[in-house]
This record gives structure tokens, sequence and C-alpha cells, in this order.
């Protein structure tokens, strides 16, 4: 299945709208995350990738070869002396939880908290994974914006969602902001956002490039919020992304280059999605 935009409203949890005080609490007077652990205010890059559930393939071969890929790019941004948060999301895993439970609650809490479960299970493999080849990945592991802002000085840090009302995506682009990163990457899929989705109109085409309206015009405003909810960008994260500024880029995880560049700043096959 794809994770793709289609039009239509979607969920905007009452607790992300809450978290701007509670990030700069936790930034303090040491609001400049990504220079406090360098000597001489070196600048490090910090980058924040919302890895999709769904890129964890069922199929061991295609999830080593994948994995290996991954591990690649982890250790040469390593190498750099950069550092990466991975927030994974739950995919599949989640969904099936969640439809499970959701027979004997209708409780959003509830549903979410199984949902969360589900994203730190995928976190916990893809960690153990990185270490089994080779990439340094801290063993801390943040269960709130705060604590993986206050973390972003480990090379690596891998973790899930954090509480009721919060996706992944959203959680990705609250630390992205929190560490004044000037982009957040959304690695799902698929590799672009559509005009609609691929998977039932033939004539949806990928976009390269869009503002952060014109995602808005697609995606619709973020009201009501349902657990394991599916679309290439959330539209909860890309409200909290309008609003603060924050660019987006989208890849296909599964293309290793894609990420690569974008991680790089370089260009890549995906969409860039920015303020203007």
């Amino acid at each position: 299945m794809f994770d793709i935009v289609v039009p239509g409203p979607q969920s905007y949890p009452r607790s992300c709208t809450n978290l701007r005080g509670e990030i700069d609490e936790a930034c303090g007077k040491n609001r400049r995350v990504v220079d406090r652990h360098q000597p001489c205010g070196k600048t490090v890059d910090v980058r924040v990738i919302a890895l999709g559930g769904s890129l964890l393939s069922d199929d061991s071969i295609v999830f080593e070869k994948w994995m290996e890929g991954l591990a690649e790019i982890l250790k040469k941004r390593s190498d750099q002396e950069s550092k990466t948060v991975l927030v994974v999301g739950g995919g599949a895993v989640a969904r099936n939880a969640i439809n499970v439970v959701s027979k004997t609650t209708r409780d959003r809490d509830s549903l979410d908290r199984v949902g969360i479960s589900a994203t730190r299970l995928n976190a916990t493999i893809i960690r153990e994974k990185l270490l089994s080849l080779g990439v340094h990945v801290s063993r801390e592991e943040p269960t709130s914006v705060q604590d993986a802002i206050r973390n972003t000085g480990h090379e690596l840090l891998v973790m899930g969602g954090t509480e009721p009302g919060h996706t992944t995506d959203c959680v990705a682009i609250e630390i992205a902001i929190g560490i004044k990163a000037q982009s957040c990457l959304i690695a799902t899929n698929v590799s672009h956002v559509y005009t609609s989705d691929p998977s039932t109109d033939p004539n949806a085409t990928p976009i390269s490039t869009m503002s952060h309206e014109d995602l808005r015009v697609l995606v619709g405003e973020p009201k009501d919020h349902k657990a394991g909810g599916r679309s290439v960008v959330d539209p909860v994260g890309a409200k909290i992304a309008r609003e603060s500024d924050l660019d987006l880029d989208i890849v296909d995880g599964r293309d290793h280059s894609a990420m690569s560049n974008a991680l790089a700043g370089l260009k890549f096959n995906g969409t860039q999605i920015s303020v203007k």
C-alpha cells in the first residue's frame, strides 16, 4: 500500500499545537542545540528524518539490502561529523494492531498508544540492525520531543512516537523546529507528492517543487484525528511546518541515492516543499 497525499481533512491533535512553549523550555539558554556539543562554536549539521514504517519490508532479503544502504548513508554522515535523528513510523504493524484493538474500544488515546508501541518496536528493530551493521547509534531512546532535542549531541538517535495525538511526522517536524534545522526529510514509500492518488488515478502526476500553501490546498486543513491515518505528508505536521517556515523534503526511502542527496543539500528525486 502507498502512503499518499489525498485531498480531505485529517487530524490536528490538540497536543501538537501546545508544544512550542515546551520546546522553548527544553532548549532553554542552549537554544542553538546544533552548536553546543562542538568546540569554538562550530556549526554541526543535524538532520531529522521521518522514516515511514512502510519501509520495513516483510521480505527479509529486501529488508537486509535496504538496511545496508541506510547504514552506509548514516556512516557517511557520521564520518562527516554530522548528526541525525531518525523518527520511525508504525506502518502496517501499527495499522493492524489498531484495527484489532478498535474492535473493543474507540477511545482515540487508547488507539494512539497502540500505534505508539508499534513505532517504538519498529525503532528498536532499526536501531539493533544498524548496530549490527557497525553504525554508531545512541542507546538513548527519546520518548518526547524535548528529550530528543536535549540528546542531539549523539551521532544518531533512533526513536518512535511520543504521546497520543502526535504522529511520527509531527514529532520529526517538531524536533527539526526545536533544533532550528532548515528542513525535515520525510522518507516514505512513494517518490513524490502527487496531484492525486496514483494508485487509483492514472492521470496523477508527481510534483517536484511546491509551496506550503500548495500543499495545504491539496491536503486540506487537519480537522479530525484518526489513529493510524496515512498520507505522504501528515496534514498535522504540514500545518506546523508551514507555520514555522520549515521546508520539507519528500523522498522514496527505498531510493538511497535520493535520501543521501537530500541530506547533503543536493538535487534529489523527490518533492521539495518550501515556504514560498
